[in-house]
């Protein structure tokens, strides 16, 4: 984005600014941020990512800006940590609550230090894209912020359980994200389980040394509603049968076990019938998983739950608003589940070879809330596909169709009849369908993507060789000739014959 010095020199007149976001202007300077900070003394946030700040502009922060209390600086290089030592002889940000260094990889252990000095009310912090982030500059960071309830360490893969340790220690927290970390242990999640019993999001991706045990103190938490410990595989049934039994069993909301190659059948019946406030389960790539878990979800909904000595029965609609279930809608028990799970709203089938147009036929059918399809990656999908769609789901507003190598300009027509509400359309790698009638569609969405290009191999297959081939529909002139597919059908007929079709 680009400023000018007269545009941002209103700005520097509004006194009663609280709020500002600068964030990718290139244009800024230190010395416009300088007139603006001393003619904005109320400001209580301000974005500065991405842009070409210096030491200069964190003076200027550290003399005027007294009721400052959420910075960004991510990704913005030309700071160094002498800029941070002006917090320690100024006034200002002295009431940082927020502070946002990721990918500040020029920062060391003495920029930490300072920032600890200068902000000891600091509450949240993160640290994304940090891959030089060592113990040194954590353990300088909580050496006076006593107060964090948030901390975000997203690829800092160099930390171990020294750090970890000593947030434990110092830290109260409530939300807590690490990811791509291999050296944190089973000591680094009880000690931070135990020191946090507030905790309530926790993000642990891709954590390759997490095993059972670390899951077993994490079912020690009693306010947990989030949970994300995908890509770690030395989780198993045991691990998730700890986290049902668990405090947080009647708490938990999101639920991503995506990858973990260990999780069988029997975890997802243990999460069906004790996680009752579930709304957002994903399984995706969980490859032990079979058909028999989708009738669990589906299933007559009925638990019996015992706490303490006593139990009790209760009925309970096991509703789902997102769900992400890999190649399981393939199968007529996966199209079967949309019949029970009507309140979904948004479905990811991406990279299915195997899905068809019946499976989208059971969705569009039973899930009329749907508002985000992606089934980029299905080569068979053809125009009736879309045709079910845009009968059924009349609030789709996002919707991805990459690498369907079988829709045609006549897909396009069927989606603008429900712009709006749809605002997203990605065609990538479309090649039926031709650039005139994607160019015809833009203007009516606000999210446009399309290309001609064959699919790339990362897609997982070629068009040549794809398992039992869908003629695809031919244009000649202005009428359509279908081989081997539906005749055109109004929208009334065609919503009477999917649901003849599925009551079969």
């Amino acid at each position: 984005m680009s400023l000018q010095w007269p545009s941002l020199k209103y700005i520097s007149e509004c006194r009663n600014l609280q709020d500002l976001n600068l964030s990718e202007c290139l244009n800024v300077t230190d010395v416009m941020l300088q007139k603006i900070v001393e003619g904005c003394p109320c400001l209580l946030y301000l974005n500065l990512s991405c842009t070409p700040i210096t030491n200069k502009t964190l003076r200027e922060l550290s003399r005027s800006s007294l009721n400052l209390q959420y910075l960004s600086l991510a990704y913005c290089y030309r700071f160094t940590d002498k800029g941070f030592m002006y917090l320690n002889t100024g006034k200002g940000c002295h009431n940082l609550i927020h502070l946002n260094l990721s990918g500040c990889t020029q920062m060391t252990v003495n920029g930490f230090r300072y920032i600890s000095a200068g902000c000891p009310s600091l509450k949240e912090i993160v640290i994304n894209d940090m891959p030089t982030l060592s113990d040194s500059c954590v353990l300088a960071l909580i050496a006076r912020c006593h107060c964090l309830s948030a901390i975000s360490l997203l690829d800092a893969p160099h930390l171990s359980d020294v750090a970890f340790k000593a947030i434990a220690e110092v830290a109260k927290l409530k939300t807590f994200r690490t990811e791509g970390n291999n050296q944190l242990t089973d000591v680094s999640w009880k000690a931070l389980c135990s020191s946090s019993q507030g905790l309530h999001r926790l993000h642990a991706a891709e954590c390759s040394r997490m095993t059972d045990a670390s899951l077993k103190s994490m079912a020690k938490l009693k306010n947990l509603q989030h949970l994300d410990i995908s890509l770690c595989n030395k989780v198993s049934d045991t691990g998730i049968q700890y986290m049902t039994e668990g405090f947080s069993s009647t708490k938990l909301r999101e639920l991503n076990v995506s990858y973990c190659s260990h999780v069988t059948d029997i975890s997802v019946m243990r999460i069906a019938q004790r996680l009752c406030k579930l709304y957002h389960l994903n399984l995706s790539y969980c490859e032990r998983l079979t058909d028999v878990s989708l009738e669990w979800l589906s299933g007559t909904c009925m638990f019996s739950c015992r706490y303490a000595s006593s139990p009790l029965s209760f009925s309970h609609k096991f509703t789902f608003h997102h769900t992400s279930f890999s190649c399981f809608f393939c199968s007529s028990r996966g199209q079967k589940l949309c019949k029970n799970v009507r309140d979904l709203e948004h479905v990811d089938v991406s990279d299915c070879v195997a899905l068809s147009d019946p499976a989208i036929r059971a969705i569009s059918f039973y899930c009329r809330d749907l508002v985000t399809l992606r089934m980029s990656g299905c080569p068979k999908m053809t125009d009736m596909a879309v045709q079910y769609l845009t009968s059924g789901c009349q609030h789709l507003r996002d919707l991805d169709v990459s690498g369907c190598v079988l829709l045609t300009d006549r897909s396009l027509r069927y989606l603008e009849r429900i712009c709006p509400p749809l605002c997203s359309i990605t065609m990538a790698c479309c090649s039926s369908i031709s650039k005139v009638a994607a160019l015809k569609l833009q203007p009516r969405v606000e999210h446009w993507e399309h290309s001609n290009d064959d699919p790339p191999y990362w897609f997982g297959y070629n068009m040549g060789q794809i398992v039992h081939p869908i003629t695809r529909p031919a244009k000649t002139d202005d009428t359509w000739e279908v081989v081997e597919q539906h005749s055109v059908m109004t929208r009334a007929a065609c919503t009477e014959r999917v649901e003849t079709d599925l009551n079969k």
